[in-house]
């Protein structure tokens, strides 16, 4: 369903002030959200509005907005988000970690009692558009096996990094560490289709292409096998062990608990570029780099090579200039239940 971009802003920043956040930070989420739904990441857009609505009004989220430092030093920090939306939580830490770059050339904030903080290029994204490289990342509640595992072991925990360029704007790479969500295979479960191999393994932990497998006590499965999962390792102990966070099977799943406080972990780095140089021939460095990947020999049946980020950038462009963004009707009507619930 197309929908003008200033009526679903509108729509959205209303219910979450009818929900008890201040205005700025309704806008804050808001952003986020439309944002993400207009560089068609639709997963992580509008369709997560009225989880996070269910979370507010049942008491699992908090809605002041408030953090608290329990460490600072001129470089880095660590926050309590205090179970305030995850969103505005990894906003305002990475607002502090590129604040703490102005003036020390590098920014890290550790987070612990957050929720789940959406799309993870966002915040990136937030350093490359002011000359920065950035880096985020969260754990979560478990969804994939560990290699070697036959149950749900660790996160699927979602990272990003993002690097400021010239004519080509910004590199934007955001991954999850899962070969695909468990949205899609609950999709291909409604369509009655069988998976590729190696998506999932079924709760005696062998390889199936059944999608309801995945419903019958099956795992998600980390891209590249154990690289995946070492990445997986990775942001688990940036995001969660350095922070105080919850870790593994600790972490509160946010959408199915909505009650309950998560204490899911972020990590937030934040790189002032001219700290090292001149940022214009940084930049002319980067698009050369791009200019040279793009321009390189194409695989049969090719037409173009794309870098980290420019085919959301592409998508996000086309909304702005036409006014409108494609929302999935499903979304729609979520969004309208989320409105109701609230009062509106």
């Amino acid at each position: 369903m197309r929908i003008n971009i200033d009526e679903a802003r509108e729509l959205s920043k209303s219910i979450f002030i009818k929900a008890g956040l201040t205005q700025s930070d309704a806008q804050i989420i808001t952003d986020v959200l439309l944002e993400t739904e207009m560089r068609g990441v639709f997963t992580h857009g509008f369709l997560r509005l009225e989880w996070y609505i269910d979370c507010i009004l049942s008491g699992g989220i908090r809605t002041d907005g408030e953090i608290e430092a329990v460490y600072d030093s001129p470089s880095w920090a660590s926050v309590d988000g205090k179970d305030n939306l995850g969103i505005v939580v990894a906003y305002k830490a990475m607002q502090l970690a590129m604040e703490k770059a102005r003036e020390t050339g590098v920014g890290i904030v550790n987070v612990r009692g957050s929720h789940h903080f959406g799309a993870a290029g966002y915040y990136t994204s937030m350093c490359a558009e002011n000359g920065m490289v950035g880096m985020s990342m969260s754990n979560g509640d478990v969804l994939i096996a560990a290699t070697g595992s036959r149950v749900r072991t660790i996160g699927n925990n979602p990272f990003s990094y993002a690097f400021p360029a010239g004519k080509y704007k910004k590199i934007v790479y955001d991954i999850a560490m899962s070969h695909t969500s468990d949205r899609k295979i609950v999709q291909f479960a409604k369509e009655g289709k069988s998976l590729p191999e190696g998506w999932i393994i079924n709760k005696d932990g062998c390889p199936t292409t059944d999608p309801l497998d995945y419903e019958r006590g099956g795992t998600l499965m980390p891209f590249g096998g154990y690289k995946g999962y070492g990445l997986a390792m990775m942001v688990e102990t940036l995001a969660a062990t350095l922070s105080g966070a919850a870790m593994t099977r600790d972490v509160h799943a946010w959408n199915k608990n909505p009650a309950e406080g998560g204490n899911v972990g972020h990590f937030f780095m934040a790189l002032d570029v001219s700290r090292l140089g001149d940022p214009d021939s940084y930049r002319a460095r980067v698009d050369g780099m791009i200019d040279e990947i793009k321009g390189s020999e194409k695989a049969v049946g090719v037409n173009e090579i794309y870098y980290p980020g420019e085919i959301e950038a592409a998508k996000m462009q086309k909304c702005l200039s036409e006014g409108f963004v494609e929302i999935a009707d499903e979304t729609v009507a979520s969004m309208h239940s989320a409105a109701k619930k609230v009062g509106l």
